[in-house]
């Protein structure tokens, strides 16, 4: 997987053999559904152990304008809809055949370095809500509508005009961070075991179906 260059009409297919090089690397047979056709809400199937997982990916790619902070990470585009109506899925929105059950978001830097986020369909909506609930369903300053868009975060602080932003940001932030892998130079050589047994446990406990164990302190920054 070798690419001089990554934008938004190549990201997507660069996060899902991502996701699918890690999956493979801890026993998964991963089937990539777009290798023939588009799939409505869901790009793999990975197999282990007789079970099987439908994944939806969402790929984003570094925002070198930041050089020190650039990873940020997309739950996909919002419409109307999702913006008057809280029930409004920002998952498995289409009716077929496939349903995802587990998001993975994906910031790409390069094809070896880049971070990723990990989620059971029910934690990546009920996240994605919170930042529609902070981004769209507010006032803008001059008091208009939020128009549709990207719904997106990052792990960086950045400017909220009241307390109430501040805190959808922070409540976002803390609860799918203990889902983030880091396979970005930042993680110190000495720590690349200590990320190994976090992504074996991470993997675990979101395939295993057992996203309300706690995860070990070690990396969580």
């Amino acid at each position: 997987m070798i690419t001089s260059h990554i934008g938004k009409e190549n990201v997507g297919r660069i996060a899902e053999r991502i996701v699918a090089n890690e999956l493979e690397s801890h026993g998964f047979f991963v089937r990539d559904l777009n290798l023939e056709g588009l799939a409505a809400n869901v790009d793999l199937l990975a197999v282990k152990d007789k079970r099987l997982w439908q994944i939806q990916v969402k790929g984003s790619s570094y925002a070198t304008a930041y050089p020190d902070n650039g990873w940020w990470f997309q739950y996909g585009y919002c419409k109307d809809e999702h913006i008057q109506n809280p029930d409004a899925r920002m998952f498995n929105k289409s009716v077929g055949s496939f349903t995802a059950e587990v998001v993975v978001l994906v910031c790409v830097r390069s094809p070896h370095e880049y971070q990723f986020i990990v989620l059971p369909t029910k934690i990546a909506e009920d996240a994605a809500q919170i930042v529609m609930n902070y981004d769209f369903r507010t006032k803008k300053a001059d008091r208009s509508d939020h128009k549709p868009g990207p719904v997106w975060f990052d792990f960086f602080g950045r400017k909220a005009r009241t307390p109430e932003k501040v805190a959808g940001i922070r409540q976002e932030q803390e609860l799918v961070k203990p889902f983030l892998i880091d396979r970005s130079r930042s993680v110190a050589v000495d720590k690349r075991g200590q990320m190994e047994a976090h992504v074996s446990e991470l993997f675990d406990r979101v395939f295993m179906g057992d996203e309300a164990a706690p995860l070990t302190d070690s990396l969580r920054g």
